[in-house]
């Protein structure tokens, strides 16, 4: 053990402040104490389903706690077409989204933030937080989004409070999207406002400005996700890990050199510091650094393979259908390859990751025509979708056949996020284990009923967890499940028990003693089943 220390400490010392020493030291220290890492992953998918109608069998299994049998839908988690992950799954009904749904403010909106940041105490209609850059006509819009958190996001409560999720990682946390949509910050109304986009909220610093209505409170920091995979890649592969200046990066592009070999001058001196039984784990990690900048190379117009791409008018244009669309399913596949990096290089262990915003605009009948797509989605009656509306519209039972459409879009980000958990699953960790299994994932979405912003039976699936003994396999029914109220139901209070008790649940297993999250009126206490 002595030497390995050395030799640790050898290879730390001679690499110093550069790219290989910060990507290293998490990794060492890892291989060191044979520990493996304990993470959270948070995917939305926007704009909610059709339960509540006569189709909720599309998404809830069948049969009992046990041995249940998938829904349509979730068989993109189960037949193993994709995946096979029902031992490693738990899905969730009866929970209830913390919120009054006569608040005023966008409902979508309301759905992100009852779900993801501390429920509020119910003061009348006014009781979100407003942004003080609206004007006090427009806060009092049913519909404003000028709605926000009250304080920080559940992700970056729990990366604060839970040893297991800081370690030594160069980047505390990361978010990220498939949709140009969801990283746009325009501030116009009515397109602008991060509630409807940002699925992860910092805590406000000293001094920050104070939001209006119910809650007068400093306004958190909204950490809106990247779109772009080749900005991704420059902020938590080159200048946000490595240091690298823009001029390094730009010299780098110019001789055609990866970020990891110009940085670090290749692995040729690393052979007698590292240890000969890591020395895989070590070039594994780094060789998948560089097959991820290869890709984002290759399927980009821009001259470097390091630097984010250039557009010849600008950024792209969240109103731009047509990029919107063109892009979404792109962007994902490199998306989910930065997701998996970061995470098997241990760069990070607190990731949220986005399919599109509430208010979305993502046609997906044109994201269907991608060639790697093309005549694979069909609805429940074997017909392709016909309805070229976007994606919220299609929420609100627009266009042609929107129960249809609203299976298939449903169906493609399922098989999405079966893809990326197969792949976890398939993927030795460090310490021990697969990614997945050292991975919480919580797989969500702000409503349930997309068409009347329901706030009850919310859609909520748990991946991975295996520190924690997530009771992989079951399917949980609460006591919201038998309240009466249905997901497009015309109620204002849901019924309990709540997200927020599932977030107390998760706490208390991860060793962080939270009694409660938000006020106490939206908690029921902790959730059984979930966690052995």
């Amino acid at each position: 053990m002595r030497k390995f220390e050395m030799s640790r400490r050898g290879l730390l010392a001679g690499a110093g402040a550069s790219a290989l020493g910060t990507l290293l030291r998490p990794m060492m220290a890892h291989a060191q104490a044979g520990v493996a890492p304990q993470r959270l992953l948070m995917i939305h998918r926007p704009d909610g389903t059709t339960l509540g109608t006569s189709n909720d069998a599309r998404w809830w299994p069948a049969g009992g706690t046990t041995g249940w049998t998938a829904s349509p839908l979730l068989s993109s988690f189960t037949d193993g077409k994709i995946a096979s992950l029902q031992d490693k799954m738990v899905v969730l009904r009866g929970l209830s989204c913390p919120r009054n749904m006569n608040w005023l403010g966008d409902k979508h909106g309301a759905g992100f933030l009852g779900i993801l940041t501390p429920p509020l105490k119910d003061v009348g209609p006014t009781t979100w937080p407003k942004l003080p850059t609206y004007t006090p006509q427009y806060q009092l819009d049913p519909n404003s989004k000028s709605i926000t958190a009250s304080d920080e996001s559940i992700d970056q409560l729990f990366l604060r409070q839970i040893p297991g999720l800081k370690g030594s990682c160069p980047v505390p946390s990361a978010q990220l999207t498939s949709s140009t949509e969801s990283a746009d910050r325009m501030t116009s109304i009515p397109y602008g406002g991060s509630c409807v986009r940002v699925p992860s909220y910092m805590k406000p610093p000293a001094g920050a400005p104070m939001t209006q209505g119910g809650t007068v409170v400093p306004v958190p920091i909204a950490l809106y996700p990247e779109a772009s995979p080749m900005t991704a890649f420059k902020n938590y592969f080159a200048s946000g890990l490595m240091g690298m200046t823009p001029a390094q990066l730009a010299q780098a592009a110019a001789e055609n050199k990866s970020v990891l070999d110009f940085a670090a001058t290749g692995l040729s001196g690393l052979q007698s510091r590292v240890p000969k039984s890591e020395m895989s784990r070590v070039t594994g990690s780094l060789d998948a650094i560089r097959q991820l900048e290869m890709s984002i190379a290759a399927s980009s117009t821009a001259a470097s393979s390091c630097m984010p791409p250039m557009f010849a008018n600008g950024p792209i244009a969240a109103t731009d259908p047509n990029k919107v669309d063109s892009l979404t399913y792109p962007v994902w596949l490199q998306q989910k390859e930065i997701i998996k990096t970061m995470f098997m290089c241990d760069l990070t262990r607190v990731i949220t990751f986005t399919f599109g915003y509430g208010n979305s605009a993502i046609h997906f009948q044109n994201v269907l025509q991608d060639p790697a797509l093309a005549g694979k989605y069909k609805d429940t009656n074997g017909n392709p979708m016909n309805n070229s509306s976007g994606c919220h519209d299609i929420s609100h039972n627009q266009g042609n056949n929107p129960d249809s459409a609203q299976y298939i879009i449903d169906k493609y980000v399922c098989d999405r996020t079966a893809e990326l958990l197969a792949e976890m699953s398939a993927t030795p960790d460090i310490g021990g284990g697969t990614l997945l299994d050292n991975t919480l994932v919580v797989f969500w979405n702000e409503c349930s009923n997309g068409n009347v912003h329901g706030a009850v039976d919310m859609p909520i699936l748990l991946f991975g967890g295996k520190f924690l003994n997530l009771k992989g396999g079951s399917y949980l029914q609460f006591g919201g499940a038998q309240s009466g109220q249905m997901p497009n139901g015309t109620y204002a209070k849901p019924a309990p028990p709540y997200v927020s008790d599932l977030w107390v649940t998760t706490a208390q297993k991860w060793g962080y003693p939270m009694m409660t999250y938000g006020d106490p009126s939206w908690n029921t206490g902790p959730l059984s089943g979930i966690y052995g």
